[in-house]
């Protein structure tokens, strides 16, 4: 039987240098894979620059910014209407080891999804690499997502089979286009940040199996250029979309007061203590911003008074998101549970 045709979703916005680093690491690593590469309303001639350097890569342009969950979307409803049988949604700030996405692809049967073992990207011997996800729970004390700590993967890790998870991050997850349409789309209410883990409850709610499989290696950038205004965006759709989070997934742990008590209210005092006065007012207006638009139900783009307003308060240097896809990561990062606690 000839394989499954199978097609990798990269979203770029404003992160060429690093689209581009993908999209060759997908083409010489796993030549058998298709690749589409949807840029985010950028425009900046990341799509031009792919096209020229591989023909058989395919483009789309949104048009716009559409958050995480609406590029990515748009990018599997491609594939669908173009009739791949497997998609993976990637990190356009990631290298993909060779046979990675093979390995993905073989294991994603129907109702299955699957992502791989995930290092940050550095400079060295691979053994310097520290691992960044290997699965996801949802935390004990509030019930928001996290990864799991190294300890807590090293066993499973160690076995080097693949093994099942709570969570998958939306960094990298592979799934046939049965399995996508079972589980459905992302959220789109989400924009960026917690997408993936309302997807991975969604789905398991809905029979899919996640998996991760310790054998397919992805490295990842992990972007830490959310400076400027992106900070103050970036909190604004932590906070709100923790909130809705919480409210769909109560049923699943998830507590909301402990939330706003142990993460959300704290945010403008621990910025006093780590920015001092005017940068704890500004994130108290922002926390303010994002608890009033949960309350009146505006989901998607943050509004463009807030991103004015942001770029007001932000040298114009800084005023960017090299990697706005990777926002959704905060959600299940480690550090961000161990930060709400102090």
């Amino acid at each position: 039987m000839p394989e499954p045709r199978h097609l990798v979703v990269v979203l770029s916005w404003h992160g060429r240098r690093d689209t581009v680093r993908c999209v060759e690491s997908i083409r010489t690593g796993s030549p058998g894979v298709d690749a589409l590469v949807v840029d985010n309303g950028s425009h900046d001639g990341v799509l031009d620059e792919v096209a020229a350097r591989w023909p058989g890569v395919a483009t789309l342009q949104t048009g716009d910014n559409l958050g995480f969950a609406g590029g990515m979307n748009r990018g599997v409803a491609w594939a669908a209407r173009h009739g791949y049988e497997v998609v993976t949604v990637l990190n356009n700030d990631t290298v993909v080891d060779p046979g990675a996405l093979d390995r993905l692809a073989a294991l994603a049967g129907p109702g299955v999804a699957v992502g791989p073992r995930i290092v940050r990207l550095v400079d060295g011997p691979d053994g310097d690499a520290p691992l960044w996800f290997a699965g996801g729970v949802l935390d004990a004390l509030d019930g928001l997502p996290r990864h799991l700590a190294e300890p807590e993967a090293r066993g499973r890790l160690a076995a080097a089979r693949p093994f099942g998870t709570d969570l998958l991050t939306g960094c990298c997850v592979c799934a046939t286009t049965a399995t996508w349409r079972r589980a459905g789309l992302f959220d789109a209410r989400f924009f960026l940040d917690f997408e993936d883990s309302d997807w991975s409850l969604r789905a398991r709610g809905r029979g899919v199996h996640l998996l991760v499989d310790p054998g397919a290696v992805v490295r990842h950038r992990v972007s830490a250029s959310f400076t400027g205004a992106a900070s103050y965006l970036g909190t604004f759709y932590y906070v709100r979309n923790a909130l809705l989070f919480a409210r769909r997934w109560r049923r699943a742990g998830v507590r909301p007061v402990r939330l706003l008590r142990h993460r959300l209210l704290p945010l403008p005092v621990r910025t006093w203590r780590d920015g001092g006065p005017r940068e704890a007012v500004r994130a108290a207006v922002v926390v303010g911003a994002a608890i009033l638009a949960h309350a009146l139900g505006l989901y998607g783009r943050a509004p463009r008074a807030l991103e004015a307003l942001a770029a007001r308060w932000s040298p114009p240097a800084a005023d960017r998101v090299e990697n706005a896809p990777d926002r959704g990561e905060k959600a299940l990062d480690p550090r961000s549970a161990e930060a709400a606690r102090g």
